[in-house]
């Protein structure tokens, strides 16, 4: 039992990533993942979707968190804009120890669109976990 809780407060953000979108289980990417062991949990993240982004031609916008859900990279006309409509993005929280094995793979995947920002996720049971999400990336 020592060595499970040991485990447990060993993962980290490093450890967890938010889907919102095709990497999520049953969406067309979800291959991407399949090779990594891990688990996924339903979770929340308040945010704002845009039809931006190489996803959104797949019926899968990007997002942009409000700033108390990270340290933004957005100037203030953009995070004002986005603070008045933020609303709670339900996505798959998927925790693997091996996670950081694969950070470049998935950066790659993403591409120049987007940026990986840490964030907080609020879990189905209630918990706030860190994990780290692909944001559309500031350009925007």
């Amino acid at each position: 039992m020592a060595s499970t809780q040991q485990t447990a407060s060993s993962i980290t953000c490093e450890h967890r990533l938010f889907v919102y979108g095709t990497l999520a289980p049953g969406k067309p990417n979800e291959h991407i993942l399949a090779d990594v062991t891990g688990e996924w949990q339903t979770g929340t993240v308040t945010g704002t979707l845009y039809e931006e982004g190489w996803g959104a031609a797949m019926g899968y916008p990007g997002i942009v968190l409000n700033k108390q859900s990270h340290n933004s990279t957005y100037d203030a006309s953009i995070t004002s804009k986005i603070d008045e409509q933020d609303e709670q993005v339900t996505g798959q929280v998927f925790t693997s120890i091996a996670l950081p094995e694969h950070w470049q793979r998935l950066d790659e995947f993403e591409g120049v669109g987007y940026q990986r920002v840490a964030t907080q996720v609020q879990l189905a049971n209630g918990e706030i976990v860190s994990a780290y999400i692909y944001t559309l990336a500031k350009q925007m």
